[in-house]
């Protein structure tokens, strides 16, 4: 046995070579005996050393075999030796891929019993080797073999893939099995490699859910939607876009896009698939698209590009809204904006829309009219001329307290204006103030002039009851003091006393007249006249009076100028009244002669509210009237000189005397100044 194992073990080394040389030798050995033997003669050296030629040529025939077979055996053991090496390290690459493999790996035979098994199989199966074993197919097949699912008939020559979906632990796991059949000599098996695609499954129904939610949301969508390849083709449409147009999901799929909804951009370069694939990612616009029986559809047009998995684009998905109604309710909204926007704009009161930064936001013509264009300036700029808002402010309060503020205020040419703020909300409920504002400069002149006439009623009442009861015992004082002077000696004191009484009284019965005068007008001897003539006519009564007192007078008449409907022995009045007090003013300020002391009287045409006047303007530089009593100037008995100079009718009078005209008296002073008066009085136009 010794021996066996060491030749066993010669042999494995590889040494059939020298097995071979040896065998030679032997065999030469042994032929020389067998020859000396059979055939004798020789010796046997003779025979070892110096066989025949015959027996030379055999034996080296032999030897040759028999090394050649040494040679041949030895590379045919070194040839299975490398074999065996190397389907050992193939099983065990297998292996250790087999064990290592992340996919689970069965191996079935032909009855579906579990034969082997990596440990990504336990691991999806949740099982040990042995317990895997222990079972069959069938078991995690719902009693079905690997035979089952191919071929009955030829089962072990065929492959497939299956999806097993196995219960571990109260979940469900699913496996893509691929099962591949396996032949040897003796046995016939099946792999099986598998793929744990539980995750995917999951996610897969997650996608399809997220796919109908999708699906669900394109379909019930609003507005019209439709995805278009490049190509021009319909691809899909929702419900609302097949009622729009009138065409079904299945007739729309066959069609070009722009047979089926077309619009002025279609097959130009404004199409939207045009414009996305110049490089537009996503834009809106309006278009008017037409059905196919004709109908017409004005529509806000969105296009998005969509892209395939490689990230490329192959279409757009357009969606439709159907803008009939609101384009309808535009043109309402637009028709009653204009019918406010003329309604507004021919109030005769200004209205404004303020922010609640105050700047100004809106204006109609009667604001601009009076303020100005004042769009984005404040309204504390605009309407108190300040830097910064009023304290308080009205604006706010009236926002604060959801109630109609009033104010009245003055600017400073002496206008006044009365203002109402309400406060309302945009159509993005932003809060904004509407001002209306309204001048009555003219309606608290009327009220003031309508007062003023009422006092010089009641005035003019008593002083007509005045001068009634003067006028007859004052004549009768005259009449009496006349008949002392005429029966007195002239120069004696009592006639100069009679002389100073009838003085008086005439005096006392001019201050009569004039109050009959302002208490009563007289219409009955009103005549056409030019009121150039009725001044010239003045000036030649106050001239001798002027060159006395050193008053220069500057004329400046203008030449065609409307005539006045007029009781000219009043008008006379007027000025002549108006001429005194200026001569007085200039003789207070320069009792001696003056470069200054100077009466400008002027004549022009003016139109005033559309219609034609005429103005006679007095100007002197005299003392002026204080400002705290120029409102003062026109009542009765309010007089600025000293006591005995003036009765203070005289402007109370010739103020009465332009009003039953029509006319109107202005005073604008200036105390050590200057004082103007003018005097407006309705003109006529006289056609030859």
């Amino acid at each position: 046995m010794d021996l066996l194992r060491r030749f066993n073990a010669f042999v494995s080394a590889g040494n059939f070579i020298w097995i071979g040389i040896s065998i030679a030798i032997l065999y030469w050995v042994l032929e020389s005996i067998l020859h000396i033997l059979f055939f004798g003669g020789r010796h046997f050296a003779q025979e070892l050393t110096s066989p025949d030629l015959h027996e030379l040529w055999k034996r080296v025939l032999v030897i040759t075999l028999l090394v050649l077979f040494g040679v041949f055996a030895q590379q045919y053991l070194i040839f299975r030796q490398r074999s065996e090496e190397a389907l050992k390290e193939s099983e065990r690459k297998y292996r250790t891929i087999f064990e290592q493999a992340t996919n689970p790996i069965f191996l079935f035979d032909e009855t579906g019993r579990f034969v082997d098994n990596n440990h990504a199989a336990l691991g999806f199966l949740e099982c040990s080797h042995d317990e895997l074993l222990a079972k069959s197919f069938n078991e995690i097949t719902e009693g079905r073999s690997p035979i089952d699912y191919t071929d009955s008939s030829s089962a072990i020559n065929e492959h497939c893939i299956l999806e097993l979906d196995y219960p571990v632990n109260g979940n469900t796991k699913t496996m893509l099995l691929n099962l591949v059949p396996l032949r040897s000599e003796k046995n016939k098996f099946i792999y099986g490699i598998g793929q744990d695609i539980t995750e995917r499954k999951r996610m897969e129904k997650v996608l399809q859910q997220a796919y109908a939610e999708l699906d669900q949301i394109f379909q019930t969508a609003s507005v019209g939607m439709r995805v278009v390849d490049l190509d021009h083709n319909v691809i899909k449409i929702n419900k609302t876009f097949a009622v729009m147009t009138n065409v079904t999901e299945k007739d729309a799929e066959k069609k070009k896009c722009y047979q089926i909804f077309s619009g002025p951009m279609c097959q130009t370069v404004g199409c939207p698939i045009s414009r996305v694939l110049a490089g537009e990612s996503n834009f809106e616009t309006y278009v008017d698209k037409k059905r196919p029986d004709g109908g017409i559809i004005p529509c806000i047009l969105t296009a998005t590009p969509f892209s395939g998995p490689d990230g490329r684009i192959v279409g757009i998905v357009e969606s439709f809204r159907d803008i009939t109604q609101l384009k309808e309710a535009q043109e309402i909204i637009i028709s009653e904006r204009d019918k406010l926007d003329s309604i507004l704009s021919h109030l005769l009161e200004g209205v404004s829309i303020i922010n609640t930064d105050y700047t100004i936001e809106y204006q109609n013509k009667a604001f601009i009219k009076d303020f100005g264009d004042c769009k984005g300036d404040t309204c504390y700029s605009v309407f108190r001329k300040k830097d910064s808002p009023c304290t308080p402010c009205l604006m706010h309060k009236a926002i604060q307290s959801d109630t109609i503020q009033h104010f009245d205020y003055e600017t400073a040419d002496g206008r006044s204006y009365e203002q109402a703020y309400t406060k309302i909300s945009d159509i993005d409920n932003r809060t904004k103030i509407v001002a209306l504002t309204r001048d009555i400069t003219a309606k608290k002149n009327s009220l003031a002039n309508a007062m003023h006439a009422e006092r010089l009623a009641a005035v003019g009442e008593l002083a007509a009851g005045v001068a009634h009861e003067i006028n007859n015992p004052i004549n009768g004082i005259i009449n009496y003091a006349q008949i002392i002077s005429n029966k007195s000696d002239k120069g004696k004191m009592i006639d100069n006393v009679a002389i100073r009484i009838i003085k008086e009284g005439d005096r006392i019965a001019r201050i009569v007249v004039g109050l009959l005068c302002f208490s009563r007008s007289r219409h009955d001897d009103k005549r056409m006249v030019s009121v150039n003539e009725v001044l010239s006519d003045c000036l030649i009564l106050i001239e001798a009076q002027m060159r006395k007192d050193a008053i220069s007078l500057k004329i400046d008449l203008a030449e065609r100028v409307p005539q006045i409907m007029v009781q000219v022995h009043e008008i006379e009045q007027v000025f002549i009244n108006v001429i005194s007090n200026a001569r007085y003013a200039l003789n207070q300020k320069y009792p001696d002669p003056d470069n200054d002391k100077v009466l400008e009287i002027t004549s022009q045409p003016i139109t005033i509210n559309h219609h034609s006047y005429v103005r006679v303007s007095f100007l002197d530089h005299g003392t002026g009237i204080p400002a705290d009593i120029i409102d003062q100037v026109k009542n009765p008995f309010f007089t600025t000189k000293k006591e005995g100079k003036s009765t203070g009718l005289g402007l109370s009078i010739s103020h009465g005397i332009v009003e039953n005209h029509d006319g109107i008296l202005t005073i604008d002073s200036k105390e050590e100044r200057y004082t103007r008066i003018s005097i407006d009085l309705p003109g006529w136009q006289v056609h030859a």
